[in-house]
């Protein structure tokens, strides 16, 4: 595991999402530092305690764009835009500077704008033969098509509030892949992964939910591990801009 990545776990025991999504920054890692030479520009979609993380691994300025006011942060700057605008090309903002590597990681499928129309947002802000890191949900993951089979929804209702805590939409690797292309990128890797750490799976309900009883999720950590590539919970997509 990544120093830094490490460290932020160790100082903060409670945060059950960081040790959920653990193994997938772990990986997201990875492929950054695969990919920065020391020179790329980089936006993050979303400002996260992960970001500050990314910055202190690469050692570099980290830019974000979400929902909160434009500003300064620790790792760079934070620009204000809501992804689900870019379905009307008038409102794209058009003053941000060019980055080599964009982030993308577990948004998409928060999002009810097509991913065609954001992606053509996201790759007016790329420099030219940028990339970007998408990771996100496996629409047809195993224990997703079992519960299909036992006649439950395994996706979430759409919500009341527009306020992108749940799904709108998850996406099989052929869908995601024909999206990329269609918004003029070419698909550099693929890769189906198990990078959730399931004994953390109930984050969202407090502490007691890390203790012992919540070890028996290892073997749902190992199950996924085993399975046939397709049917694991996790996609990762790099994309270049053609």
């Amino acid at each position: 595991m990544h120093k830094y990545l490490r460290q932020a776990i160790e100082s903060n025991q409670e945060d059950g999402y960081l040790k959920y999504h653990a193994p997938r920054y772990d990986y997201l890692l990875d492929l950054l530092h695969r990919y920065f030479t020391g020179e790329e520009d980089i936006l993050e979609i979303g400002r996260t305690s992960f970001t500050g993380i990314i910055s202190r691994s690469l050692g570099a300025s980290i830019d974000t764009l979400g929902f909160e006011a434009d500003g300064e942060t620790e790792a760079g700057h934070h620009y204000q835009f809501d992804l689900n605008d870019a379905q009307y090309r008038e409102a794209w903002r058009e003053d941000l500077p060019g980055y080599d590597i964009i982030v993308f990681a577990e948004v998409i499928e928060h999002l009810y704008t097509s991913p065609e129309r954001v992606l053509n947002f996201l790759k007016s802000l790329l420099k030219e033969r940028g990339i970007i890191i998408i990771q996100t949900p496996n629409a047809v993951a195993l224990h997703k098509r079992i519960k299909m089979m036992l006649g439950k929804n395994p996706y979430h209702l759409i919500p009341e509030k527009r306020d992108g805590a749940n799904h709108y939409r998850e996406y099989t690797a052929d869908e995601l892949a024909n999206y990329c292309r269609a918004a003029g990128f070419s698909v550099e890797e693929q890769i189906f992964k198990n990078y959730f750490d399931y004994r953390y799976r109930n984050h969202g309900l407090g502490p007691t939910n890390y203790s012992a009883k919540t070890r028996r999720y290892y073997l749902l950590n190992l199950l996924f591990d085993l399975l046939p590539s397709s049917l694991r919970p996790g996609l990762c997509f790099v994309i270049r801009a053609e």
